[in-house]
């Protein structure tokens, strides 16, 4: 790879709003795009250049948005990696596969992490339900029950095993495959930081937010200076040795959770852009999606500070009244709608995000409590 002028076209791997933000963010630096979606009609179809419709498992197309692009981009986990490697376009694929393999199989994450002494909750391989039965005897209650692989369609269902009548509840609910049992970590705070490593292996780490999520789904995200400093040196120093230890570029997400006495664990690595840090861009003036492409097209990336106070909510669809019932109300707030709803909708999608600035920590939680969002 070498340095990519505006007017080149990036390529892009799917679609989804991460997909639409990044293609807006390609416009502003004066890119053109490729997009490679499986739906003429997906959201990020609206903001690409040219539009390649089929799945990133097709290797042909790949290697078609490769020919047709100065660099390629993928934006989350949802590609197939085995499909990436086949198509051998590494040449334009500056972010590699190293980093989407292994936060697609939560196995693979949870031991890169314990062979690099990064603290994770206690777990175990599970595939049938003798394994569950013996791992929760070692793991105790409360504990959690994933599949191993993430992304691509696969289901994403989790159970929460509160008891051993939890675990015989599990015949006919479970799908085949292996699976992570963990230990619930009874954490106080939830943060995440944003990690960037360019061509020449610099690794910059971003201001670290606060998130909050209801029944597991992103609700919002924090960013302050009320953060203890040694909780926030802690999470910078493990970001950047999980960002040192992989052959990788561009940007990653680290999620953390912190327990009442002040440990943190890792709960798990993005490859690429996270919707928390969508706050960047109204607390320091850079988008995630910026970083990212300055990252791929060896543009110089910069430190970033935080500005000012901020909050970022998502907007669920299932509220839409209440969201559109806070418009008249928020002169402050800043809206963000996505201008295409994929039909039919899913239990956790969100209509778009609201985002909040304030010059201190007691203004910002003035301008974001008693709404019925919050």
């Amino acid at each position: 790879m070498s340095f990519v002028y505006p007017r080149s076209y990036t390529g892009i791997i799917g679609g989804g709003q991460g997909s639409w933000q990044l293609a807006q963010a390609a416009h502003k630096l004066g890119f053109l795009v490729n997009l490679l979606v499986a739906d003429a009609n997906d959201l990020a179809a609206k903001e690409a250049d040219q539009i390649i419709i089929g799945t990133s498992a097709d290797t042909k197309l790949l290697r078609q948005l490769a020919a047709a692009s100065e660099v390629v981009i993928f934006q989350n986990e949802k590609i197939n990696v085995n499909s990436l490697n086949d198509a051998q376009i590494a040449d334009k694929l500056p972010q590699g596969t190293e980093l989407l393999a292994m936060t697609q199989d939560r196995y693979l994450e949870k031991t890169f992490l314990e062979d690099h002494n990064i603290n994770i909750a206690p777990y175990a391989m599970a595939v049938t339900l003798d394994d569950i039965r013996s791992a929760v005897d070692s793991l105790g209650f409360p504990c959690v029950l994933k599949p191993i692989q993430k992304g691509l369609g696969r289901i994403h269902s989790h159970y929460i095993l509160r008891s051993h009548d939890d675990v015989e509840r599990l015949p006919g609910q479970l799908a085949d495959g292996s699976y992570i049992l963990e230990s619930w970590v009874p954490y106080t705070k939830e943060f995440a930081i944003m990690v960037s490593k360019d061509a020449q292996k610099r690794v910059q780490t971003f201001p670290v937010l606060e998130t909050v999520y209801h029944e597991g789904d992103f609700h919002s995200a924090l960013a302050h200076q009320k953060n203890q400093p040694e909780i926030v040196q802690e999470i910078q120093r493990v970001a950047t040795q999980i960002a040192t230890a992989i052959d990788y570029q561009g940007i990653l997400g680290v999620t953390f959770f912190e327990t009442e006495a002040g440990v943190l664990f890792v709960n798990r690595i993005y490859p690429g852009p996270y919707q928390a840090a969508d706050l960047y861009g109204s607390v320091t003036n850079f988008s995630q999606y910026e970083l990212h492409l300055r990252n791929l097209c060896e543009w110089p990336v910069p430190d970033l500070v935080l500005r000012q106070e901020g909050a970022l909510l998502s907007l669920p669809a299932n509220l839409e009244p209440q969201v559109f019932g806070q418009i008249p109300k928020r002169v402050n707030w800043q809206f963000m709608f996505w201008p295409v709803l994929q039909q039919p909708l899913s239990s956790d999608a969100t209509i778009g995000e609201a985002t909040i600035v304030a010059n201190d920590y007691a203004s910002l939680l003035e301008l974001i409590e008693n709404t019925e969002l919050w």
